[in-house]
């Protein structure tokens, strides 16, 4: 019996090193993101994260336990055998998980989480967000560490010894005892309060915390947690909550008139998404000079906002919010990923379908990636140009589709004899990863942060070479071009994904109804572009609470990811983690308003994640 409770032990043994040995493999591929922390925080990445590795040890070791329980009387061989395809299918499970994890981290700056499961539906956009040396280099360390680790296994647990053993039946409620004993490591203890991120959380660093925990607890608690409707928020009565936004609502008062149509023409709109571009590269916008000068020359041209932000941090979230008037919340997905909840979405597009504008949509990509083509069909968008509508060798020239250059010169082309007033909207792809476009060489491409500088410099380009084509033009005059993008890049750092820095985006106005110089401060959301724009085309947006113009005194904005949520307004900023109740202030310019800002933003919060907006 002593015999089998030391193999039981040292099974259990084996998932912890294995454990450690990937969070130790996460650090090396990551260690960018760590570099410059003090050695207490770097080492409490193991020292605190090993109580969830004990925990998911535990897991993997109930299993094994009942085989070491009950299978080693009927018959050891056959436990035996039993015990090693166990084995060698969760070691298979967890490093494919666990490559996955380290690999995503660079761009979403989040833990592997239940969005994930979003990108299995739709598996070409994994591979063409891959390198081609990552495509290589994942199957091949994927069954080089599954080898080795079998290997250490049999090493470890010798299977003929395994195969020799005998237990007693008297000895199976020891055996049955131990591993019901399990449930002390995975609950992270004897306490009341189970295994969460606070067992882990130890560092006022974000990357720190992040880097402690471990891959499969973390992934599974995500994907557990999101099979609800919708994350759950109370801090309020729900009526005091909607009484509160009620109170705040100023959809019907006068706006400064920042767009000048022309007398006697309807305003064409000319909508452009960018992929992954934040303020940071945009000068006038506090970012890098040089990186996009033709933005630059934009923002200083026409009408551009500092503090415009993402309510989220993937494209189907910054496409909800700008097309679809619905922010993003807490929760790993949108209403995007449902058919029957997207139906029920308030279409910016619709506004300007019913008032007789001719609509369509440019796309380098595959157009069904996030449901984009049933998003656009539902708005009201009925000429949808995608990858398939170019030649195939166009098509393949970047990972995901068509360069912009291509995409731009397409659509330039259309509009030049489209029937006006029209609605013309283009989301560009040459800025998402892998950053892989050929023939452009502005920044050295010796590493991730300047290759993400150069793809946004040739989109830049691009873009510059597009509104130039149209100021040559008879429909400049009598045409607004909105310029903004679908979420920012962590490139180029440093921000971690509970900043300001990581959700500010641009929002630039030109065009010739566009008539003034601006640079506002004024701080809003994606969901609020809409309110703002009909507006100032005298068209009347319906009522919603959780949008708003945004050029009244309704000055804040609001961004969110799977650990809490952000509030920016000029009198105070911060970010609430959710998981921990941790709050951080970014700046707090009027003390004496936090508590009344704060009940304001609490009641936001609530009503947006209210179960009647998820029906």
């Amino acid at each position: 019996m002593k015999k089998v409770i030391l193999s039981f032990l040292k099974y259990y043994l084996f998932w912890l090193l294995f454990l450690t040995a990937f969070k130790v493999l996460f650090v090396v591929y990551n260690y960018p993101q760590v570099a410059n922390l003090p050695a207490a925080d770097f080492w409490g990445i193991f020292t605190h994260g090993i109580v969830m590795d004990l925990s998911v040890a535990g897991y993997f070791s109930m299993i094994p336990g009942l085989i070491f329980s009950l299978g080693f009387v009927a018959g050891s061989r056959f436990s035996t055998q039993l015990l090693k395809y166990y084995t060698l299918l969760a070691l298979a499970f967890l490093t494919v998980l666990g490559l996955t994890d380290a690999g995503l981290y660079p761009a979403w700056g989040t833990r592997l989480n239940a969005q994930f499961l979003m990108y299995l539906e739709t598996p070409g956009g994994i591979y063409a967000s891959m390198a081609w040396w990552q495509l290589i280099l994942f199957p091949l360390m994927t069954v080089v560490i599954v080898w080795l680790a079998f290997k250490a296994y049999n090493w470890w647990l010798s299977g003929e010894k395994l195969a020799a053993m005998h237990l007693k039946w008297w000895a199976i409620p020891v055996m049955l005892f131990l591993t019901a004993a399990l449930i002390i490591p995975i609950r992270g203890g004897l306490d009341r309060a189970p295994m969460n991120h606070s067992n882990v959380y130890f560092s006022n660093s974000l990357e720190a915390n992040q880097f402690a925990y471990n891959y499969f607890w973390n992934f599974m608690h995500d994907v557990l947690k999101n099979k609800k409707a919708q994350v759950e928020v109370h801090y309020m009565s729900d009526e005091e909550a909607t009484a509160i936004l009620e109170a705040d609502d100023k959809m019907n008062v006068e706006a400064p008139q920042i767009i000048q149509p022309v007398a006697g023409k309807p305003t064409n709109i000319i909508l452009v998404f960018l992929e992954s571009f934040s303020n940071k590269v945009i000068e006038p916008l506090g970012g890098l000079p040089e990186v996009t000068p033709r933005l630059n020359e934009f923002c200083r041209e026409g009408i551009a906002f500092k503090s415009f932000f993402a309510t989220g941090r993937r494209s189907d979230k910054g496409m909800s919010a700008l097309i679809g008037g619905r922010p993003s919340d807490m929760s790993r997905t949108t209403v995007l990923a449902f058919p029957d909840k997207m139906s029920k979405l308030d279409y910016f597009p619709k506004y300007l379908a019913s008032q007789g504008y001719n609509m369509s949509f440019y796309y380098g990509g595959d157009v069904n990636f996030y449901n984009t083509r049933a998003v656009m069909i539902q708005s009201g968008i009925d000429k949808i140009i995608s990858k398939s509508d170019f030649p195939l060798e166009t098509g393949l020239k970047q990972k995901w589709g068509v360069p912009d250059e291509f995409l731009y010169a397409r659509m330039f082309d259309d509009l030049k004899q489209e029937k006006e007033p029209f609605f013309s909207m283009v989301y560009n792809i040459s800025s998402h990863e892998p950053f892989d476009i050929e023939g452009y060489r502005k920044f050295p491409t010796n590493n991730t942060a300047n290759k993400y500088l150069n793809v946004v410099s040739y989109a830049d380009s691009c873009l510059g070479v597009f509104i130039d084509s149209l100021k040559q033009t008879s429909l400049w005059e009598h045409s607004l071009v909105v310029i903004t993008a679908d979420h920012t890049s962590l490139e180029p750092g440093p921000t971690n994904i509970t900043e300001p820095g990581s959700y500010r985006i641009p929002l630039i106005l030109v065009g010739g109804v566009v008539k003034q110089h601006l640079l506002s401060d004024r701080f809003g959301n994606q969901n609020d572009l809409a309110p703002m724009l009909l507006k100032q085309l005298g068209l009347h947006h319906k009522k919603d609470l959780l949008s708003k113009d945004f050029l009244t005194d309704n000055n804040y904005a609001f961004y969110f990811n799977g650990q809490g949520w952000g509030f920016m307004a000029p009198e105070a900023g911060w970010f609430l983690n959710t998981n921990t109740g941790k709050q951080d202030f970014f700046y707090n310019n009027a003390p004496a308003k936090v508590d009344s800002l704060m009940h304001f933003a609490k009641a936001y919060v609530q009503y947006l994640h209210d179960g009647h907006l998820q029906e």
